[in-house]
């Protein structure tokens, strides 16, 4: 083979290299950061008892959960399951790492909406 094959056969093989290894690391991990930001849902139950609970998701893979009585959350979550509806099952762990409890969040078509079971969740920030 003379130089220029050479030179052409190895630029060929950088190129579809990169090409094919361009996806692998440049890509974002979507269904964590649909979920970062503050969450809210609130109103008034039949008894007329006004309620509130407000998640915080992280982009570090933590949330804080606050709500109208004393109880509070803190812990780390983990997005183990994503299905073709568009929910996405979310393993959270809690009190130290005692507790776990695996939710199933429905987004819906507006991306600053989403169903936490049954109720709705509007993100503010």
């Amino acid at each position: 083979m003379k130089k220029h094959h050479w030179i052409v056969l190895t630029l060929s093989i950088a190129v579809i290299g990169t090409l094919l290894l361009w996806p692998k690391t440049h890509t974002e991990d979507i269904a964590i950061n649909e979920l970062v930001g503050q969450w809210h849902a609130g109103g008034v139950n039949a008894d007329g008892f006004e309620w509130f609970m407000e998640y915080t998701f992280k982009k570090d893979g933590t949330y804080e959960l606050v709500t109208g009585t004393d109880y509070t959350e803190e812990g780390v979550y983990e997005i183990t399951n994503r299905y073709l509806d568009g929910s996405i099952e979310i393993k959270k762990v809690f009190s130290e790492g005692t507790k776990d409890y695996t939710m199933v969040i429905v987004t819906q078509e507006d991306p600053d909406i989403v169903m936490l079971e049954g109720t709705q969740l509007n993100r503010i920030k």
